[in-house]
C-alpha cells in the first residue's frame, strides 16, 4: 500500500476507520465513548491552550516591565 501524505483528508480518514471500527450495534456504549472520549479531547487541549495563553500574557507583561515600555 502506497503511504499516505500526512494531514491529508485521507490520512486522517484511515485514523478514523480505526475508531469507527470499534463501534458495534450490540454494544452502542462503544460508539458513545468514542463522541465523549473525542469532546474530552477537545476539552482537554482548549484547556491547554487557555493556561498558554495566560501564561504567554504574563511572561510579555514580565518583559515590558523589565524593559520600561507599556
Amino acid at each position: 500500500m502506497a503511504s499516505i501524505k500526512y494531514g491529508t483528508p485521507e490520512y486522517y480518514k484511515v485514523q478514523f476507520l480505526d475508531f469507527m471500527a470499534d463501534a458495534q450495534a450490540d454494544m452502542p456504549e462503544y460508539g458513545e465513548a468514542i463522541i465523549k472520549g473525542f469532546l474530552l479531547a477537545l476539552d482537554d487541549w482548549a484547556q491547554y491552550h487557555t493556561k498558554q495563553a495566560t501564561h504567554y500574557g504574563d511572561l510579555q507583561e514580565r518583559v515590558r516591565q523589565a524593559l520600561g515600555v507599556s
